[in-house]
């Protein structure tokens, strides 16, 4: 994986731990104002840790691409060079 796919889930995963802990204080404590910055964090977090997951999906498809491209082009010299 990519450092910023990494990053990107990390810092997601974060933002949705302490928007939950957010969300549930200020549930618990009447707080509205927190328990609302708490579900807006949390969604970030949901946010953050898709994109991450979409970043490593396209390095990943970008590495496949790359080697069926290299497997054509080597089939492509075999039959030229016949």
């Amino acid at each position: 994986m990519d450092k910023d796919s990494t990053t990107n889930k990390a810092k997601g995963r974060a933002n949705q731990a302490v928007g939950a802990a957010r969300e549930k204080i200020g549930g618990a404590t009447g707080n509205e104002g927190m328990e609302a910055k708490g579900k807006e964090q949390h969604l970030k977090g949901d946010s953050q840790e898709t994109l991450g997951k979409a970043q490593g999906a396209v390095k990943e498809a970008g590495k496949a691409v790359k080697g069926a491209a290299k497997n054509a082009a080597d089939k492509v010299k075999s039959a030229v060079d016949r």
